[in-house]
């Protein structure tokens, strides 16, 4: 029933393939998030490091087909600095008849951490990131905290929902608090109370069981002897009943959430990222614009549906992730102008909302051969202030990075600078960072964009505005745009994003540049 659980959603993108060499241009950026000014280049080389880092990549500790020293060596070989590896947590799953869903019920597993070990997948990152210093190995997880089902199997309408909903999580080292977060398959998070004792129900067979097995008969002779062993099978056959009904019913806990409740919504995820968050990790949604969908002919019994829907509501339902994957090879919109991201962007700068929405790329990979992936088809690019996992996972929360998909494997768009400035140009920021102006203070914004092979390349530059394109160009890499937007912020917070795009040259989009007026406080 569940056997095209096995084509994870990953599996089913397909995209053109690509081979990226990395050549990154230090960004132009020259502040940091409290508004301290930093006045000449050579000062912001001192206080950032550009790191290429591949975001979601799986290891032969869940569902990808190469080692960790085979990711860090490829990862080497293509000039990647880091990867954010996001190995399955759990991919279990059951489905169980009504009335009887806890006796009657068939699972799946595949390959997760559930059956690697989670503590040996952490002890197995610190083992490879000695024998690799130069690549960064973060470890992560992909968790699907919940599915349901809907429909039935008489009803020949049978639905699973949701398991491909997908959240990355980062910044936990302690098995312990990995093996208990509350999501779908994670038996560690299971509680146990009233419907723990129904589950063991079937043991109670084994009385009568045994009863029947050893009553003696006042038959004597043959009858006695046929009788008995009709009572003996009889037993046998209670015992086996017994048996089968309880090992089925294992694990004989309470998961976090019902599976047959499809009134939820919401609900299990935000309690997974609050529970993330409370061991000190952080979350990302992941690629909520991608859609799961397959169909299990099953004769008689009709059709059963596996599916995932897009979610992009997901960002604006749930709170306290520190980001979401806003570039990856499907078709997307909610970064488009005025969209979802746009709208969660305008949120935060009022206060709103205190969690700043930061994009990263995602490339979902899980070896070379599925979908013709390389692995740095899609990068993120950091600034960072330590070449750490701290350090990335700070770049992240800011928003200090840009994401980048190449198109074709000789070349790849690159950002040589995006900055804003006000004034005489002393205050100078970047992506991530936030600028302190006056009312209706003018500001300068600059461009600049090329290619990996130096060559020339069509491109479309868009600039962003709190959700509207207040300015656009096209032309032909290497490209300088410069703008200057007179009026600057009209007393309320702010946002400049870039976009780049064009053709068979590839795509790149820009975490925001916050502006503040002066007196209404940084955002951040």
């Amino acid at each position: 029933m569940i056997d095209l659980l096995t084509q994870q959603r990953a599996y089913t993108i397909n995209s053109r393939s690509r081979h990226i060499r990395v050549i990154i241009a230090a960004l132009a950026c020259l502040s940091t998030i409290t508004g301290q000014t930093i006045g000449t280049q050579a000062e912001l080389a001192q206080n950032y490091v550009t790191l290429v880092a591949a975001v979601h990549v799986h290891s032969t500790a869940s569902t990808g087909t190469l080692s960790l020293d085979a990711i860090a060596t490829r990862a080497e070989q293509l000039g990647i600095d880091a990867v954010l590896l996001t190995e399955n947590l759990s991919l279990r799953y059951e489905y169980g008849l009504y009335p009887l869903e806890s006796f009657i019920r068939v699972s799946r597993s595949f390959h997760s951490l559930m059956d690697y070990g989670v503590n040996r997948y952490l002890n197995d990152v610190v083992e490879a990131q000695a024998r690799h210093p130069r690549v960064i190995l973060i470890p992560g997880l992909e968790v699907a905290p919940y599915y349901y089902w809907s429909g039935s199997l008489p009803s020949g309408d049978l639905t699973m929902h949701d398991a491909q909903r997908n959240l990355l999580v980062f910044g936990l080292t302690n098995a312990e608090q990995i093996e208990t977060l509350p999501a779908a398959g994670n038996i560690a998070s299971y509680s146990y109370g009233p419907q723990t004792l129904i589950v063991l129900l079937p043991m109670l067979l084994a009385a009568p069981a045994l009863r029947v097995w050893r009553t003696k008969s006042d038959v004597v002779g043959s009858a006695h002897a046929c009788i008995s062993r009709k009572k003996r099978i009889a037993g046998f056959g209670l015992a086996t009943i017994a048996g089968f009904l309880t090992i089925n019913a294992w694990p004989i806990g309470e998961p976090p959430f019902d599976p047959y409740d499809t009134t939820l919504r919401y609900t299990p995820y935000q309690a997974f990222i609050d529970s993330v968050t409370q061991s000190g990790g952080s979350t990302l949604w992941s690629m909520t614009e991608a859609r799961d969908f397959h169909q299990l002919e099953l004769g008689p019994l009709g059709t059963t549906t596996i599916k995932t829907d897009p979610h992009p509501d997901a960002l604006m339902l749930t709170t306290g992730y520190m980001g979401f994957g806003g570039l990856y090879q499907e078709a997307r919109h909610i970064t488009q102008p005025n969209d979802i991201w746009d709208q969660l962007l305008k949120l935060y700068v009022s206060g709103q909302r205190k969690d700043r929405p930061a994009m990263v790329g995602e490339i979902a990979f899980h070896s070379s051969d599925h979908a013709s992936k390389e692995l740095d088809q899609v990068l993120t690019i950091f600034r960072v202030r330590e070449r750490s996992q701290a350090g990335i996972l700070n770049a992240i929360r800011q928003g200090r990075a840009y994401a980048v998909e190449r198109y074709k494997k000789e070349f790849r768009l690159t950002l040589d600078d995006f900055h804003a400035a006000a004034g005489d140009g002393s205050q100078r920021v970047g992506p991530g960072e936030t600028l302190l102006i006056t009312r209706d203070s003018p500001i300068s914004l600059h461009v600049s964009v090329s290619t990996t092979d130096n060559q020339g390349h069509p491109v479309t530059v868009r600039l962003i505005k709190s959700g509207e394109v207040m300015a656009h160009t096209t032309g032909v890499t290497p490209l300088r745009y410069d703008v200057l937007d007179p009026h600057g912020s009209s007393g309320t917070g702010e946002t400049y994003r870039l976009e780049v795009s064009g053709g068979q040259t590839g795509e790149l989009l820009t975490n925001p540049i916050y502006l503040v007026p002066n007196g209404q406080g940084v955002v951040g």
